[in-house]
């Protein structure tokens, strides 16, 4: 069975025999591709242009099935509903709806006074929802177009928009410091959570999507998503907040600062919680183990620094880089961690044994582009490495060799990932999504 890579070459869309790197197909007659989307199934992909077209292909085949054209600016966002059958495109200030199988136009929904950012479908497919540079969110019925609930609540331009995993609740972060949560089931707007004095900038929900945690200035707030409630307020930094995420498991906090410290914080309890700080200028990047028991940060100083997440205790220090650590990455078993530095080398370190430190990409090895992805497979039997440049590298972790590299686009790889079977790994690019086996 051929596996197939897909990307934006120029004017067209290119598909690959992963296993050969043979181009099969080459879809041309296309402008710029702004976006893209797989339906449910696979079997089919739309893409979006600059130019405002909308296309459907067969993703085995790479046969053009459909275009369908009525948007005049590039297309933003595209969503296919649950169901497959229809798909959604964001363009200018409207929204489009049609049908995935004859291209028809169903109806096109107005109401946004600036860009459209994103266009989402609800997760029974009921709703239509799309956020807006004009700062306002909209909800329309998904299978007439009539506009539902529209939320303008003067909080400044919505700056980020975050669903929680199980689909009920949109959380927005305003320029003026507020978040506001929405109730998608009820299709009614939930509390504003008032607490921060700047843009929020991190916003993030639980795992389980019954918490939701935001920061930005110098304090970490956690809220109870049903009622909007409070629930502890996190002092510590001295410098403004930028990320804030959950643990895995979702007991723990952690939040990065401009005060060069790194914050642990446990759910259950405001008092309890972790400082890591160690004389750290600035951390660059963060990475938990996939058991939650660590968590690792690459620092500006060029180490690599990990600590207990349970007890705060500090780990030996990784050195080694010459400049700022800008990723890390753990292994799944937690042996192994790889990191990767402005001067564009790659380190992997062994647990195991601290005296294995390899140096698998070295600065002067003929690499010119920055490194943008570390990843390791779920079976750990590999770790990807990708540049800005288009190029991929595969090592063994077991040994640190090389067991293959190849450049693959012309353009800038920007993120990768492994699926969870570790059977394909994806990619994205400025315009496309790329799968290989």
């Amino acid at each position: 069975m051929l596996a197939v890579s897909l990307w934006a070459e120029g004017l067209g869309i290119a598909i690959f025999d992963t296993f050969t790197w043979q181009r099969i197909h080459l879809i041309t007659g296309t402008e710029y591709v702004i976006s893209v989307a797989f339906s449910p199934d696979g079997r089919r992909l739309v893409s979006g242009e600059w130019k405002g077209a909308v296309r459907l292909w067969d993703s085995t085949s790479g046969e053009e099935l459909l275009v369908m054209k009525g948007h005049t600016d590039l297309v933003r966002s595209l969503a296919y509903s649950p169901c497959g059958n229809r798909i959604a495109s964001a363009g200018g200030k409207t929204v489009r709806l049609w049908d995935g199988l004859t291209g028809e136009c169903l109806f096109v929904v107005e109401g946004h006074t600036d860009l459209v950012r994103s266009v989402k479908y609800s997760s029974d497919g009921q709703q239509l929802v799309s956020g807006s540079k004009d700062g306002t969110i909209r909800f329309w019925n998904s299978g007439t177009g009539e506009p539902g609930v529209v939320w303008n609540p003067s909080l400044g331009e919505i700056q980020n928009l975050v669903i929680s995993p199980d689909g009920r609740w949109i959380a927005s972060g305003h320029d003026d410091g507020k978040v506001r949560l929405w109730d998608v089931v009820s299709g009614s707007p939930g509390s504003i959570l008032q607490s921060h004095t700047k843009t929020v900038k991190g916003i993030a929900f639980s795992p389980d999507s019954q918490s939701i945690v935001s920061g930005m200035d110098s304090r970490v707030m956690l809220w109870d998503a049903p009622t909007g409630t409070l629930i502890s307020s996190f002092d510590g930094h001295s410098h403004s907040v930028y990320g804030v995420t959950f643990s895995p498991d979702g007991l723990t906090l952690v939040s990065g600062s401009d005060d060069g410290t790194l914050r642990l914080w446990e759910t259950s309890s405001s008092p309890s919680r972790t400082v890591v700080q160690n004389q750290i200028k600035s951390i660059y990047s963060l990475a938990f183990s996939s058991d939650v028991s660590q968590i690792a940060a690459g620092c500006v100083d060029g180490s690599v620094r990990s600590w207990d997440r349970g007890t705060g205790a500090a780990a030996p220090v990784l050195e080694g880089h010459s400049s700022a650590v800008r990723l890390v990455a753990y292994s799944t078993c937690g042996r192994w961690i790889a990191s990767s530095d402005d001067d564009r080398t790659v380190r992997m370190w062994d647990f195991h044994d601290t005296e294995k430190r390899y140096v698998l990409i070295d600065a002067g090895a003929g690499n010119d582009s920055e490194i943008v992805g570390l990843k390791f497979s779920p079976t750990d039997h590999q770790l990807a490495v990708c540049s800005e440049g288009g190029k991929v590298w595969l090592f063994n972790p077991e040994t640190g060799a090389l067991l293959t590299s190849k450049k693959l686009v012309e353009g800038s790889i920007l993120a990768l990932d492994y699926s969870p079977s570790g059977q394909q790994l994806a990619f994205s690019t400025d315009t496309s999504i790329a799968l290989w086996d």
